[in-house]
């Protein structure tokens, strides 16, 4: 399985609580951590990222993980292209949800309405 990193811990609970199938929401983690290695990798998105948002949108990093918090339509652009149904996908969510909470101690509240994201670089 793709190293997933600090989502991991997340996918059960994340599945248990949208009462979907755990490998279903492993699977759409998995393939859009693949998708931003691939293109044009981790570190390339997020520069990406900082010329196209109006604020810098990495929260943190630590090692090898990116904690950033993107606009809505990122993760609408990134649900076209994975092959989940809403249920999984509004799993898959919540894991980037948990391990960002976890990874930066920041609450929802104080996120002004964008996502969390959190992509691993490949090692």
């Amino acid at each position: 399985m793709d190293d997933l990193g600090p989502l991991a811990s997340h996918v059960a609970d994340a599945a248990a609580a949208a009462g979907v199938d755990e490998s279903a929401v492993r699977e759409a983690v998995a393939t859009m951590q693949a998708d931003v290695r691939a293109y044009p990798g981790v570190a390339d998105l997020v520069f990406e990222y900082r010329r196209a948002f109006e604020y810098d949108p990495l929260v943190r990093r630590h090692g090898r993980t990116y904690f950033l918090l993107v606009p809505p339509h990122v993760w609408r652009e990134f649900a076209a292209t994975l092959d989940s149904s809403a249920a999984d996908l509004a799993a898959a969510r919540a894991v980037h949800d948990r391990a960002f909470t976890a990874g930066t101690e920041l609450t929802p509240d104080e996120r002004g309405g964008w996502e969390p994201l959190v992509f691993v670089a490949a090692p």
